[in-house]
This record gives C-alpha cells, sequence and structure tokens, in this order.
C-alpha cells in the first residue's frame, strides 16, 4: 500500500483531514494536532497550495474541491487494502479435517496437508495443531478448535504433458515421454484440459480427475502439495505455464513445474 510507505503522503492525507473535519486558523493548532513544528506544519500548507489541494479561506485553512476528491480517494484506497488484508489475515476458530485415526472429543490433534486434504490425528505431532471439538471415527469429518501453529506444507510438482495437434493419431503416443507420463501418473493426479487433454488420456489408459476449471484448479492442488500431470494442447500450454508462474511470484515455496512434448 503505497500511502502507507510514503510518509510525506500520509502527513499530506492528516493534514487535510484535519482541516476538513475541524476548523483551523493556525498553522501552531494544526501542528500540535499532527504532532509536528510550525515549521513543518508551513511546509505541508504550502505544498498543499501549490497543488491546489488547500486555501486560506476568510482566514480558515480549508480543503478546496480538489484536496476533497483527493482526501476521498486516498481513504478508499486505504479502506480497500483494510479490507483486502482483513480477509487475509482473518483469524480461524475452528477448522474442519479429516480424521486420520478415531478421535474423541478433547483429544489434542496434529493437522497435515496430505494429497491436498487437511487430516487431523490423534497422538501425532505437528507443527501446527488443536483440539477435537467432538468425536469422529476414522476418515469422518472433525471440526478442530483452539488452533496453533501453521500446517507444514510442501507445494506438489507439476508436470505439463503437452499434447500436438496430430493427438488424436490412430497411432497413438509412443516414445520416452508417453512411457515416462504413463508411469509418473501412477503417483500423481492427472488433469486433461480441453479436448484434447481428454483424448490424450484416453489414449494413454489414463482418468482425469480434474476436467473442469482445469488450470486454476491445478495450481491450487499443488499449492496443497498435490503432484499433478496436467495433460494440455500445445496452443494452451504456455496458458497453464503463465498462470504457474504468475502464482509463484507470490510463493515462498514455489511450485516445481516442467513442460514435456509427447510425440
Amino acid at each position: 500500500m503505497e500511502l502507507l510507505r510514503d510518509l510525506k503522503g500520509s502527513t499530506r492525507v492528516l493534514f487535510l483531514y484535519e482541516v476538513t473535519t475541524s476548523r483551523h486558523t493556525r498553522l501552531r493548532t494544526i501542528a500540535e494536532r499532527l504532532g509536528m513544528t510550525v515549521q513543518g506544519a508551513s511546509e505541508y500548507a504550502h505544498g498543499l497550495e501549490h497543488d491546489g489541494l488547500l486555501a486560506l479561506v476568510n482566514g480558515e485553512y480549508r480543503a478546496t474541491k480538489k484536496g476533497v476528491e483527493f482526501l476521498h480517494d486516498r481513504f478508499l484506497e486505504l479502506r480497500q487494502f483494510v479490507d483486502r488484508a482483513g480477509k487475509e489475515l482473518a483469524f480461524v476458530e475452528t477448522t474442519a479435517a479429516m480424521a486420520g485415526n478415531p478421535i474423541r472429543r478433547g483429544d489434542r490433534l496434529g493437522l497435515f496437508m496430505l494429497e491436498g486434504v487437511l487430516v487431523a490425528h490423534r497422538g501425532l505431532p505437528s507443527p501446527s495443531s488443536g483440539i477435537a471439538a467432538h468425536d469422529a471415527s476414522k476418515g469422518d469429518v472433525v471440526a478442530v478448535r483452539d488452533l496453533e501453529g501453521i500446517v507444514a506444507l510442501r507445494p506438489g510438482r507439476i508436470i505439463v504433458a503437452r499434447i500436438p495437434s496430430r493427438a488424436a493419431s490412430r497411432r497413438g503416443f509412443q516414445g520416452a515421454a508417453a512411457r515416462r507420463i504413463q508411469r509418473d501418473a501412477r503417483g500423481f493426479v492427472v488433469a486433461a484440459l480441453d479436448v484434447g487433454g481428454l483424448v490424450a488420456a484416453k489414449e494413454l489408459g489414463l482418468k482425469p480427475r480434474i476436467e473442469f476449471g482445469v488450470v486454476p484448479a491445478v495450481v491450487e492442488a499443488a499449492e496443497r502439495g498435490v503432484n499433478i500431470v496436467l495433460l494440455a494442447p500445445e496452443e494452451r500450454a504456455a496458458e497453464a505455464v503463465h498462470a504457474i508462474e504468475a502464482a509463484n511470484a507470490k510463493l515462498e515455496d514455489k511450485i516445481p513445474y516442467e513442460s514435456v512434448a509427447l510425440g
């Protein structure tokens, strides 16, 4: 948020807010309210007047129409930032997890991300933990309260298997790349992008688990630690790579990926 990083810009906003919400005829009182020297207040006043944001009217310092619009725009930007930050920092009191073993109410649970699913285990230590809110059998959903720590998570790996335009060839896919994809897919979730991806999956004997909203779903799954083989037509492979790199620009632990041509 630029306004929070710019001390001078923030002070200009506070100066305009002060003269808009209170009547001031002396710079000394403005300086006292803002916790600065009179000389500092004078310098800000001259700068705001020069920019057409402040005027001395009948002996009073007032924000001009342009100044009020400026103030409104800055507060709108600040509000949007606060709203966005508040959502990102929302405090979670209770979360739902899959029970990894039989659980009794009040048990201390370790939380783990396994194949993209949050799993709670009684008796297993974890950097993230909580208390079971009720009894649960293995495989049931359990509510976990009094959360502490952060779930240990490493991003999954994505293999973008690029399908040439001849993907529907009657000969099917051959060669080392195709054999490798068939081998790796045993431990990966398969995603099929577009009709070309579905045809390729059939040719390779693979069953896709992700067929709709494929690109964002693949990135989200990888962020949750799931390994993915993405079957993508050559003309859409760049779209997938761009989405991965855009996600990596925001992640501390980057999603590892590679692009493989299927011949």
